[in-house]
């Protein structure tokens, strides 16, 4: 349960906010009476995001922006600190996925600037304030996939360890600042990344569901946050396999559809 008494006034700062779990953490945290700000580069979808809070009686500030132009993130975490006041929360939900098989260097780079260099450069504009105030939390949206390679999905499955292990530096650097850091690793989540099969099979959890174990786990000062809970299990005994028993099983999963 989502605690009011925790968000209510506090400024947070959300990318990915146009859509899947960035879109869920807007509204929900909205919802809990936080004044929210939320960055994606679809101004227009944005617009409808913040409109849906307003229409909830909520607080909500928007910006778009492209998360892989660093001078671009910096000024829109400005105006919106502005207007909301400095970030207590910084939630990096922004994230791309491409198939990459074969291996195309192009599309791998597109999804690993958007997912790696888009985090950098979200939590690089928001922590020299956090750093002056000696409070403020980071939390980052890695995935499953950072602990089990997917098929056709290498340069997305990277990005993802490489948030994994950011969040994880971070957190050392900022815990004598007092700065906390959370990651979450979303498995099968009802966003446009599931394909079909997975949608029609009723495996996948409802993204509103997913904000709210994040912004729990937020709450709570939780290091990780890892659902669903059985998919997570799977995946972290997977990892436990010899390589040739992993390989084999992970083979018939179905990948996962572009977003």
């Amino acid at each position: 349960m989502i605690s009011k008494s925790f968000w209510h006034g506090k400024s947070v700062l959300i990318t990915g906010g146009s859509s899947g779990i960035g879109r869920a953490l807007g509204v929900a945290a909205a919802a809990a009476e936080a004044r929210v700000g939320l960055l994606a580069r679809r101004g227009e979808v944005l617009a409808e995001v913040a409109a849906e809070i307003h229409a909830a009686g909520g607080a909500a500030a928007t910006l778009a922006c492209d998360v892989t132009d660093a001078v671009a993130v910096a000024r829109a975490v400005a105006e919106l600190e502005a207007c909301l006041g400095p970030a207590d929360i910084a939630i990096a939900s922004a994230g791309l996925h491409r198939v990459t098989w074969p291996l195309d260097a192009e599309r791998s780079r597109a999804v690993i600037d958007a997912n790696v260099n888009g985090t950098m450069n979200f939590f690089a504009a928001v922590l020299p304030g956090m750093l002056d105030r000696r409070r403020g939390h980071l939390c980052g949206v890695a995935s499953l996939a950072a602990v089990v390679g997917l098929r056709k999905n290498a340069a997305y499955s990277a990005s993802k360890a490489a948030v994994q292990m950011l969040l994880e530096s971070l957190r050392v650097d900022c815990h004598p600042a007092g700065i906390m850091v959370t990651a979450a690793f979303p498995g099968y989540v009802d966003t446009p990344m599931i394909t079909a099969e997975e949608r029609a099979a009723g495996i996948a959890m409802p993204a509103r569901e997913a904000a709210a174990r994040i912004l729990v786990a937020i709450e709570r000062g939780r290091a990780e946050v890892w659902f669903p809970r059985w998919t997570a299990l799977q995946a972290r005994l997977l990892r436990l396999l010899p390589p040739a028993a992993r390989e084999r099983i992970v083979r018939r999963l179905p990948p996962m559809e572009e977003a």
